[in-house]
């Protein structure tokens, strides 16, 4: 393997995190905003394996009422962008950030992005509650179709939230979940696939809850929308950012082209000690996850230690997790880990 391919992870330029600030108090989406810099991310590749890595930015999108404000973010945060991959061009890429909903101005922007080191582009599942997908944004994915252009789906936090339910739970546990799900939903309403073919659309987080409720939601989709949710899985591409195992990727893997799988570490939103854990579920042999089991089933023999101290009494819940976790990656045959990190997305990006 000459090295993984991250295809979802994040930079945080001084004019975002600034504007973050100034519009809302604590922290955003409930979860803390990451300190970042370049050494950030480039340490995290050093670490790991990983030779390439595509920064966007993430949630809460930028739009905060103000259409002038929401241009000069987007063209400060792009030009960041142009300025890292230019830096590091052979490690850093970045997806271009588009002033949604604000049709004319983002058109604009991907003629400006494209001529400025772009790779592609990242869109929120929705705006002050305009989502992808509606008609309203008609001209910015016939542009982006017209240019045969990567766009990554990133959650926002859903336009609407029920009251008095779940209220300290931050977004990105759930809602994120939601959110990318109806949107993709949303898509299908609107024969987005249909129109726009060549779109290749990047879907976040393995698909959020689309592996379960496909089965659910295929019938009311075709009859209502005339709409194929199958074919719809079949044609976009997954990123893996987050806890895709043990249930998750399976899932999804029967429902999607496996080449269309790519890897996302979600650093530095997911701290770098926990995405290189993550990360090793799809690196390690097999070989090595059997000793590792092992370790783990030994030290199950020694509960009753743990339990009689109260500062360990979780030791044995996480192991049983990483247990089940491991269990999960018994799918990642070694070609499934070779596409997944590395070839898929070379693909894509035609590396």
């Amino acid at each position: 393997m000459d090295g993984i391919i991250d295809t979802h992870t994040h930079y945080l330029p001084q004019v975002y995190t600034a504007a973050l600030k100034r519009h809302i108090p604590g922290d955003p989406d409930g979860w803390p905003t990451p300190s970042w810099r370049p050494a950030t991310t480039l340490g995290f590749m050093h670490q790991h394996n990983i030779r390439y890595s595509l920064l966007s930015l993430s949630s809460p999108h930028f739009n905060f009422g103000d259409k002038q404000e929401t241009l000069t973010i987007a063209r400060e945060a792009n030009a960041e962008g142009e300025r890292l991959t230019l830096a590091h061009p052979d490690q850093l890429g970045y997806l271009a950030s588009l002033p949604l909903p604000y049709a004319e101005a983002a058109v604009a922007e991907v003629d400006w992005a494209l001529t400025h080191s772009a790779r592609g582009f990242t869109v929120p599942t929705n705006t002050r509650g305009l989502y992808f997908g509606t008609p309203i944004f008609d001209a910015v994915y016939a542009k982006l179709n017209a240019e045969k252009a990567l766009v990554a789906l990133h959650p926002n936090q859903p336009a609407a939230l029920p009251l008095n339910v779940n209220i300290d739970m931050p977004t990105p546990l759930m809602g994120f979940f939601i959110d990318t799900t109806m949107t993709f939903m949303n898509l299908l309403k609107y024969h987005f696939f249909d129109r726009f073919p060549d779109i290749r659309l990047i879907v976040p987080h393995a698909g959020a809850f689309l592996g379960i409720l496909a089965d659910r939601d295929a019938p009311f989709v075709k009859q209502t929308y005339q709409s194929d949710l199958y074919a719809a899985l079949q044609h976009v591409y997954f990123d893996t950012a987050g806890a895709v195992f043990p249930r998750q990727l399976p899932t999804l893997l029967t429902l999607t082209d496996e080449h269309h799988i790519l890897y996302g570490s979600d650093i530095p939103y997911t701290s770098s000690p926990l995405a290189g854990q993550l990360l090793s579920l799809f690196t390690q042999s097999s070989e090595q996850a059997a000793k590792k089991q092992r370790l783990i089933q030994t030290a199950h023999h020694f509960d009753h230690f743990f339990e009689k101290r109260a500062k360990l009494a979780r030791i044995p819940q996480l192991l049983d997790i990483e247990v089940k976790m491991m269990n999960g990656a018994e799918v990642v045959t070694p070609q499934l880990q070779r596409e997944i990190l590395t070839t898929n997305a070379e693909q894509l990006l035609a590396m």
